[in-house]
């Protein structure tokens, strides 16, 4: 059987990479598929022009750029939750607001009761 293959040229590595099969139009046609179901490893195949050849380094290269991208995805993610919204604002300014009235009311009784012991009332 002959795969339609689109292979991707990684410029660093000067090596073009598996990047998926289609039914048409693919860059290579060959034989066979990478050997690997995970697809990571599927990425770190290369094409020589006779077979595929798995490259540790590149694999590598997958695996450290997903971590990094879920690393930043989960900051990203803790640093939003961690934003309130504006009605969780807007909720704690009214709150603020009705605590200076209860302390406004508390320092005018304190007041009154200042006065009272001075005799002024």
């Amino acid at each position: 059987m002959k795969y339609q293959v689109i292979i991707v040229l990684d410029e660093s590595r000067n090596k073009s990479y598996y990047y998926a099969y289609v039914a048409e139009n693919g860059n290579i046609e060959c034989e066979e598929l990478p050997p690997y179901a995970d697809i990571n490893k599927a990425h770190a195949c290369y094409w020589n022009g006779k077979k595929w050849v798995f490259d540790p380094e590149k694999y590598a290269e997958i695996e450290a750029i997903q971590i990094a991208e879920k690393e930043a995805t989960e900051k990203a993610e803790t640093e939003a939750r961690a934003v309130p919204t504006s009605a969780e604002l807007a909720i704690a300014v009214m709150e603020l607001g009705d605590n200076v009235s209860l302390l406004m009311d508390a320092v005018s009784e304190l007041a009154n009761e200042v006065a009272a012991m001075k005799g002024g009332e």
